[in-house]
This record gives structure tokens, sequence and C-alpha cells, in this order.
């Protein structure tokens, strides 16, 4: 796949950039024109840093408290950056609570979340964070939101490199890049794709660990 490869840089700071290629790309529930490259974000220590002082002012900046962060998609280390952010002293938070709990899920056989003994405590009675690369439809994150109230956990936000929409059930998405970032970015259901209409091959099958030629 010969497809020319764009980099995006934040606009509150030019260090935290993505890439976008496209193509015709499809995932589990959607279809796309774009395939959004989040790894230098996730794997970058440099960028990830700063990528974590961007998402945690929306937490800061409006004194929402957060007990764990629940990190999806190979995002632990942002995830870690992001709780050593947030239980930082700041002119909105003074006196944080210094432990922000950071965690990884495990999947059962059919998909869903589920937390061990031993962990269930860093979600029951905590304001959980859910924190995810990307978010095209919203249905991986709905799943987290889900099993983090069976749980008896409270979602305190969501947080994404890149998301498509704006909120999920009624909660607002915190991103640093959205569509409006990408011209032309458009995401689909898999029956109203206009290119599998037009008979165009698929390129790669996407998610968030990144993307499988064809």
């Amino acid at each position: 796949m010969d497809k020319p490869v764009y980099t995006i840089t934040s606009h509150s700071d030019e260090r935290v950039f993505i890439h976008a290629m496209p193509g015709h790309f499809i995932s589990a529930s959607s279809h796309m024109n774009y395939y959004i490259g989040t790894s230098d974000i996730k794997h970058n220590h440099n960028v990830s840093v700063d990528a974590a002082m961007l998402m945690s002012r929306y937490y800061t900046e409006r004194s929402i408290p957060v007990d764990t962060v629940l990190c999806l998609y190979e995002t632990q280390a942002l995830g870690a950056y992001l709780a050593h952010e947030l239980s930082r002293p700041s002119m909105f938070n003074p006196n944080p609570d210094n432990n922000v709990y950071v965690l990884g899920p495990e999947y059962d056989a059919a998909g869903n979340i589920i937390f061990r003994d031993n962990l269930k405590k860093l979600i029951r009675g905590k304001n959980v964070l859910v924190l995810i690369s990307c978010i095209t439809s919203g249905k991986t994150v709905e799943r987290a939101m889900e099993s983090v109230a069976y749980y008896g956990g409270t979602v305190a936000g969501v947080t994404a490199i890149f998301s498509a929409i704006d909120s999920i059930d009624g909660v607002e998405i915190n991103s640093i890049f959205t569509r409006e970032d990408v011209p032309g970015y458009e995401a689909y259901a898999p029956h109203d794709c206009p290119h599998c209409k037009a008979g165009e091959k698929v390129d790669a099958i996407a998610n968030g660990y990144g993307y499988s030629l064809l």
C-alpha cells in the first residue's frame, strides 16, 4: 500500500502530533477513509508526556476528581503520565489526592472487560477516567463505561488522542485531536460505506493497536 502519510500537530503544543493516512480502512464497527496513527503519543516518552499535560487540563480546570485511569489499547504509558499530571498540585486543585491508579483491561471470551478480585478496589467507588487512543463510533468506550458501572465505579470522563465524535452517552469527550483536524475524515457504518459500494478494495484492518494490510 503506497499511501501518503500526513503529520498533524496539536494547536496547543506543536510537539504533540498524530499521523493520518488516506485509504479504505475497516474496524470492528466502522469503515473509515483515514487511518489515524497515534503510536508516537503512546510509545514516545517525550511526546507522551506532553500529550498527558494537554489531556490533564480538562480535568484540573474543571476540578473533576479522578481516582483511576482505565487504559484501553496500549495507552498504559500515556495513562501513567496522565495520572502523574492529575496528582500534581495546580492553581485549580492545590491539594489533590495523590493516589491516582492506572489500570489496563482484561477481556473475557465475549469481549467484555472484567476486573479480577484484587483489582476491583481500583474501580468500585472510584471516579474512573476512560483513556483510549482513537474513538470512531464510540462502541468500545461505551462497553468500557458499562463495565465500570457494573463494578460499582463512576465514569469521571472519557479522554482520547483522536475522536470523531463529541460525546458518548451524555459524557463529553476530551480529545487532543478531532475530525476537524483531519480535513475530509469520514467514518461509515459498514452497510453505508461508499468505498465498498464503489467496489474499492479494503487497504487494511485497523483497531486501537494499529493496522494490518490486506
